[in-house]
């Protein structure tokens, strides 16, 4: 009779830990989804409070390559630069870049296998979460672009016939 209740005993308890890893991932699983849905890709700017001010298109002209100055927030209270792709085949915005207003100035730049953003301050203004981006092409397969950084004394991106410092 004590294997019987030892042996009960402890598939009560291997069952509890399932149950309480089972609730766990479950928790962690809808956070995750709650995130993605709310905070992880903001609006593209077409949606947006955003202005274009340098707009590239990829050699294969499969990509576009945009620079914008939005403001963003329930308030309205950031301001700052955007670099996007718009992915032509799959019709898909994603943000590449971001930096605050006060950082100084952007302005892009593209060749055959990577994007250059240009910048004249910090390095450390620049949010830039991923290293290359990847975009199909309509004949089949996929590209990547790698994105670089370059601090440059001063930018000469020209939008609306001015010069912006």
């Amino acid at each position: 009779m004590g294997l019987i209740r030892s042996l009960s005993n402890f598939t009560k308890r291997v069952g509890l830990w399932f149950l309480a890893a089972g609730i766990t991932l479950t928790v962690f699983f809808i956070a995750v989804l709650i995130y993605q849905l709310s905070v992880y890709e903001p609006d593209p700017p077409t949606a947006a409070d955003c202005q274009a001010m340098q707009t590239l298109t990829t050699v294969d002209t499969e990509a576009q390559l945009y620079l914008h100055q939005c403001q963003r927030g329930n308030d309205l209270s950031w301001k700052g630069y955007e670099v996007w792709t718009y992915k032509v085949v799959t019709e898909e915005w994603q943000r590449l870049a971001t930096a605050p207003l006060a950082s100084g100035c952007l302005q892009l730049s593209v060749d055959e296998r990577q994007l250059t953003i240009m910048h004249n301050n910090s390095r450390g203004e620049l949010n830039i979460p991923a290293t290359s981006f990847i975009y199909e092409l309509k004949t089949g397969g996929a590209r990547t672009l790698s994105i670089a950084t370059e601090r440059v004394d001063q930018c000469t991106l020209i939008t609306d016939d001015r010069l912006l410092d």
